[in-house]
């Protein structure tokens, strides 16, 4: 056991360091113990699973130049000032969100690769907006900038949607990971919302790939959802739920993926998928008084979708996104669970 905590802290040692949080092993083995006699199957799976999908802060660097090169290239420039000097990087979330931190990283890596700093080009015209963010999981959030922005009007009433239609602008949104399910959903919003012909228009990038589209045949399926099964306390729990959605996305087939690769086994990826989402029940039970519908024992999700949770696991040096399985992050006094990773900002 020792052996698989000191292998897991290797990955994540840099969790939350900026925060003065620093996880050991002696605090993964904790962590792990409370699952009892599964905790060394929960610790070898998350050994397996954790080097596919922990970016820590220098990882994040290295996504980032490497996103930075991409659209150097892709918009023709050859000089890196014009490049900045026409490109906007979109700031629009809270000081504490994710955003302003890889907007740091983006700074940090322009300083060392070419002494600039994008923040000298700020008041100069703009034509490409790309938009950083970590993870688009649901999107809802990204969802939400994307619209506000396409729907602003300059002086001369015209709106970004107009001028991005025309080719006077373009739009991309680049994340180191994204939900191949919850794409799907803010690209049928936006075209919904503004035009259904800014489809082909906004340029969409990321360093991973969660595949985890319901409709979608031969997917990783790199997540964690439960199959359908015989087990009383995962089932009632599904059924004791007021929402109506998507119901037939609650539970993973049992034939997808085709070839596993994100577990260490078939077999095993049942047994994990189970016990942390009975633990995350769990955790449910503990909350005294009313229980908000979007808390679900593998993330929170929209309150109206008749599922378990997302079931995410990709997890940065900063933080972990709230459709991460609770038993990674829940951190409530007076509850008996002692979280992984415990985070910061939750709820704000």
């Amino acid at each position: 056991m020792k052996e698989l905590a000191d292998s897991i802290y290797e990955v994540v040692k840099d969790y939350r360091n900026h925060d003065n949080v620093y996880i050991t092993p002696e605090k993964i083995l904790q962590w792990g113990g409370q699952f009892g006699t599964d905790s060394k199957l929960i610790l070898t799976e998350l050994n397996n699973i954790l080097p596919q999908v922990y970016i820590s802060r220098e990882k994040a660097k290295e996504y980032v130049k490497s996103n930075l090169d991409k659209y150097y290239k892709m918009f023709n420039y050859s000089s890196i000032i014009q490049f900045l000097m026409d490109a906007e990087f979109m700031d629009v979330q809270q000081p504490h969100k994710s955003q302003p931190a890889i907007l740091k990283l983006i700074d940090e890596v322009l300083n060392e690769q070419y002494s600039l700093s994008y923040l000298d080009y700020l008041t100069f015209p703009k034509k490409h907006y790309i938009y950083f963010d970590d993870i688009l999981a649901s999107g809802s959030t990204i969802g939400k900038h994307l619209i506000e922005f396409l729907e602003k009007e300059d002086t001369k009433n015209k709106k970004n949607t107009n001028k991005i239609l025309e080719n006077e602008i373009t739009l991309s949104v680049c994340v180191f990971c994204v939900h191949r399910w919850g794409l799907s959903f803010q690209e049928f919003r936006i075209n919904k919302t503004c035009n259904e012909k800014l489809g082909k228009k906004i340029n969409w990038s990321w360093n991973y790939e969660i595949q985890n589209h319901g409709k979608f045949s031969d997917q990783k399926l790199n997540i964690a959802i439960p199959v359908k099964g015989n087990n009383p306390k995962i089932n009632s729990y599904l059924q004791s739920l007021t929402a109506t959605k998507y119901e037939d996305y609650a539970y993973r087939n049992m034939n997808t993926p085709l070839i596993e690769t994100f577990f260490t086994s078939s077999a095993n990826r049942i047994l994990f998928e189970n016990i942390i989402t009975e633990k995350g029940i769990d955790i449910i039970n503990m909350i005294q008084g009313t229980v908000s519908q979007n808390i679900r024992p593998l993330g929170l999700i929209n309150p109206q979708y008749k599922i378990f949770g997302l079931g995410t696991h990709f997890f940065t040096w900063r933080n972990i996104p709230n459709n991460a399985p609770l038993v990674y992050w829940w951190q409530v006094e007076g509850h008996n669970w002692t979280p992984l990773f415990p985070v910061a900002n939750r709820g704000l």
